[in-house]
């Protein structure tokens, strides 16, 4: 058998982890603390008390937004008791929508981001909200973003089939860095899977016989320059789908992938992609997805 490296090559110092009161927050703790166990990482939870606006009535407000400062405040004590083991920070944010997003921006440097998510629709409507696009506009550290279907076996962060799922448009370097990084140090298969257009008939076969070592060869480009630990060259698959989202999801099943990596554009921002298409990913795959924004 294969040894683990025990010298990772990722640097993840700081791990933030953004948490209220559902089961889909403490299951990104449960992530946290794997990942923080592996890589000595301080974990920084966050929760944020939004103030309530002065037309809800003064006396009412008052009392709402008490109640609700001791709940965050218990569900930072409680998630902070679980991270015992590890260095833990607390910070509770408090004021209006734009005040919170200044107060997390202004938190030490991120390595990473672990979010969880309990909802499809849930999580659409949390990213469209401004004050989470505004956040997501300026950080460039990735998210791992923990969905509603994924598995618990699959919280001790061991990834052994991990799987980028790439468009072949623009620089994806810094995915594949993360993609090769993980793999090397778990001793993990590789796969990059590009998602095409099929041919509509008469000779929809003819078309995909033809395509599919051009779009191999793409994919072999993107990872030629790595040489992995286990001496097993990725996978490279084209899948030949109408509707992109449905041809990735169909490999994350069939493959038992436990780790998929996605690269977004920084001009459009990563909330933009789940509004989308990422979302319907999000809430159907049974592994974590890392979100990593491309190079300008």
């Amino acid at each position: 058998m294969l040894a683990v490296s025990t010298t990772p090559r990722l640097s993840l110092k700081n791990i933030v982890v953004p948490i209220d009161s559902t089961a889909a927050s403490r299951a990104a703790v449960d992530c946290a603390i794997a990942i923080a166990s592996r890589y000595e990482s301080r974990i920084i939870l966050v929760r944020a008390v939004e103030s309530a606006t002065e037309a809800q009535g003064e006396g009412k407000t008052e009392s709402r937004e008490v109640h609700r400062l001791i709940e965050a405040e218990w569900n930072l004590l409680s998630e902070a008791n679980r991270c015992a083991d590890l260095q833990c920070e607390q910070h509770l944010l408090k004021g209006t929508a734009p005040e919170v997003v200044e107060q997390f921006l202004a938190i030490e440097h991120a390595d990473l981001i672990v979010l969880g998510t309990s909802a499809s629709r849930g999580f659409r409507r949390l990213l469209m909200r401004s004050a989470a696009e505004h956040i997501f506009r300026h950080v460039r550290c990735p998210v791992l973003v923990i969905g509603p279907s994924v598995r618990s076996e699959w919280m001790t962060w061991n990834p052994r089939h991990i799987l980028v799922a790439s468009d072949l448009e623009t620089d994806e370097s810094r995915a594949l860095a993360y993609a090769t990084a993980v793999a090397d140090e778990h001793n993990a298969r590789l796969a990059l899977l590009h998602v095409t257009l099929s041919s509509a008939a008469p000779y929809p076969e003819d078309f995909e016989r033809i395509a599919r070592p051009y779009y191999q060869s793409r994919l072999q480009q993107l990872i030629s320059k790595w040489r992995p630990n286990s001496g097993r060259s990725p996978d490279l698959w084209i899948e030949f789908e109408q509707d992109p989202v449905n041809g990735i999801a169909k490999v994350l099943t069939r493959e038992t992938i436990d780790l998929l990596i996605l690269s977004v554009h920084p001009s459009a921002p990563w909330t933009l992609h789940f509004a989308h298409n990422a979302h319907r990913i999000i809430a159907a795959a049974p592994c974590p997805i890392l979100v990593v924004q491309r190079e300008l």
